[in-house]
């Protein structure tokens, strides 16, 4: 039995009534967005958002900021960060104009925003000498001479510490004489002074500026087969900050070939900055000890973990030490020091 058209047709109408009621209801609860169906996938609504300059890419520390760090290509814009007011900290630039021209103080990672904290001083010139605190001088010293530099980062403090053994051997020519000599000796071996170094702190509150970095000298060969040939070869080094003074006493603890150890500082706040690390001069058998000014002013003793210059020896009597001549004989004589 065949259905009748009339009904068949009204059961279709009922269909593509209900369809259409269910496509308006969801379009106007949000649920769809037909237009958007042609116009393709857009973006996230910001309005009511600050845009927050952010870097594009990483900016090495001491770099002056340009347009090209902030510049997005991918997105054709600048690198921002957007968020709502409540969550803008007061000391987040908001501004690309209070960005471009500083210089950097550390190594900025894409994709976050600036603050006063991640600039030096304005008018700083970017490169190397931006790194170096005022008052100070840099030196680039290689790591096979101080080793303890390895692994410090920029702005960590560290104190450096020359050894130099005493030459028993070279004063072994110049005996002690005179009625004290006996007594000079034995004080000489009872205290071990045989076995000495002379500790000097040459440089205290030093500043890394640039840490462990390999960088490709040139090394010139000549040879009748090949002539002038010139080659490269790596060198590690660290550039370091410290005071004037203390340039001469370090490049002179090199010079001699002292062991010059590395103290690292405390990163902590709290850490006092104008503490000084002592020095450790050699007991002289004469009565004391030989006592020098160090390379930041603060001469030797002042410390009370450091024995005085001067004073009595171990039989309770200084002695002055004179060195005699007598034809081919040469002899320290003690004179004890009048009280």
């Amino acid at each position: 039995m065949r259905t009748p058209a009339r009904g068949y047709g009204a059961r279709r109408s009922w269909f593509a009534i209900v369809v259409v009621t269910a496509f308006a209801g969801l379009w106007i609860a949000g649920i769809i967005n037909p237009p958007g169906w042609f116009r393709g996938p857009q973006g996230p609504d910001h309005r009511g958002q600050i845009p927050i300059p952010s870097s594009a890419v990483v900016i090495p520390a001491y770099t002056k900021v340009s347009r090209d760090h902030l510049w997005n290509p991918r997105a054709g814009s600048f690198a921002v960060i957007y968020l709502r007011p409540e969550q803008v900290p007061p000391e987040v630039i908001r501004s690309i104009n209070a960005v471009i021209g500083r210089v950097v103080d550390h190594d900025k990672p894409p994709g976050y925003a600036f603050t006063e904290a991640d600039f030096l001083p304005k008018g700083t010139r970017p490169g190397l000498t931006a790194g170096i605190p005022a008052g100070k001088r840099a030196m680039r010293i290689p790591v096979d001479r101080i080793p303890g530099l390895v692994g410090l980062l920029p702005g960590d403090r560290f104190d450096l510490v020359a050894t130099q053994p005493i030459d028993a051997a070279a004063a072994a020519g110049l005996a002690a004489g005179g009625i004290y000599g006996k007594q000079l000796d034995l004080q000489t071996r009872l205290l071990n002074l045989q076995k000495q170094a002379t500790v000097r702190v040459v440089v205290q509150n030093g500043d890394v500026v640039e840490p462990m970095m390999t960088r490709q000298v040139p090394v010139a060969n000549n040879s009748l087969t090949n002539g002038l040939t010139i080659r490269t070869k790596p060198v590690q080094e660290v550039v370091i900050a410290v005071y004037p003074p203390e340039v001469a006493h370090l490049t002179e603890a090199m010079s001699v070939g002292s062991e010059i150890s590395c103290v690292p500082r405390s990163g902590r706040p709290d850490d006092p900055r104008d503490s000084v690390t002592p020095d450790s001069m050699p007991i002289s058998p004469f009565g004391g000890r030989v006592g020098r000014a160090s390379a930041t002013g603060v001469a030797a003793g002042t410390d009370n973990s450091t024995p005085p210059a001067t004073g009595p020896n171990m039989f309770g009597a200084g002695f002055t030490p004179i060195e005699t001549i007598e034809g081919n004989k040469r002899e320290i004589v003690g004179t004890p020091i009048k009280r």
